[in-house]
């Protein structure tokens, strides 16, 4: 039976990390409002090379945010191939990337999500719309595994522990 700091220090090895930072999830990006608020936004990302990257318009607020105040965190949360639920921070520098080197990585991030047959138009769309790139370079991971709490719910549960969840 573990106890509450067993289970909410439980930290997920590099390969875990770098596991769920490979696959393809939705994550959170929060940036600074001027006036020191936080401006949430849900992105699809790349991780490559140490850094974070997201794409985005030059006129949405978290590219505003990250050229004024040059500092981003990101949220992450998926599932390791070893079953256990996990959930990776970064919190870094924020740089805006602009020119061939956004499109380059926003082709590579939308590579990552995207059919290759749909690939070329919607390459062709989003090129006109998302013209800027974000990179964050990290300086602080946090992370956690749900793995021992998990453990402990399914020796309580009668079924399956994805099954105790409500689904839509």
């Amino acid at each position: 039976m573990a106890d509450a700091k067993a289970v909410y220090r439980a930290h997920p090895t590099r390969e875990e990390i770098d596991d769920v930072l490979a696959q393809r999830l939705g994550s959170a990006v929060g940036t600074l409002n001027e006036d020191g608020t936080v401006h949430m936004a849900h992105v699809i990302f790349l991780y490559a090379d140490g850094c974070l990257y997201l794409e985005t318009s030059s006129t949405t607020r978290k590219a505003r945010n990250a050229a004024a105040r040059p500092t981003a965190s990101m949220l992450v949360q998926g599932t390791a191939a070893t079953g256990r639920h996990l959930m990776v921070a970064a919190e870094g520098a924020a740089r805006v990337l602009t020119g061939e080197d956004a499109v380059a990585i926003n082709h590579r991030l939308r590579a990552k999500y995207l059919k290759p047959e749909a690939l070329d138009a919607i390459n062709r769309a989003w090129d006109r719309l998302d013209d800027v790139a974000i990179e964050i370079t990290p300086t602080r991971w946090r992370s956690w595994t749900g793995g021992l709490l998990h453990e402990e719910t399914q020796r309580e549960l009668d079924m399956p522990y994805d099954d105790a969840w409500l689904a839509d």
